[in-house]
């Protein structure tokens, strides 16, 4: 997953957080029951929410280290990749000059 794709996916469930926050709450103040009834809804419903925003949380954070993992990876691969053609371009270039310098002496 890239970057633009997880960011995607967490404003997806962002949206969805809110909007399921904003539905409940309406259909709590909305219902005809008791105060007391609709406060211990209240509260199982944010346990709820709660537990539902650390488990996305925590998914959040695993993907970032699984990114970031991925990220560093990369990062030496390229940058093995850059010092053997960097050496490689060094021999040719003290090839080069060795040869020009036999010419010059002939």
């Amino acid at each position: 997953m890239d970057d633009y794709e997880y960011r995607e996916a967490l404003g997806f469930l962002a949206g969805l957080t809110i909007g399921a926050v904003i539905g409940t709450a309406a259909a709590l103040l909305l219902a005809p029951q008791s105060g007391a009834r609709t406060r211990r809804q209240i509260a199982r419903r944010a346990e709820a929410w709660t537990d539902s925003a650390g488990e996305t949380l925590e998914d959040a954070r695993d993907e970032a280290r699984e990114l970031a993992d991925k990220a560093a990876r990369e990062t030496r691969r390229l940058a093995r990749r850059a010092r053997r053609t960097a050496d490689r371009t060094g021999d040719r270039l003290s090839d080069a000059v060795e040869k020009g310098r036999e010419r010059l002496r002939t």
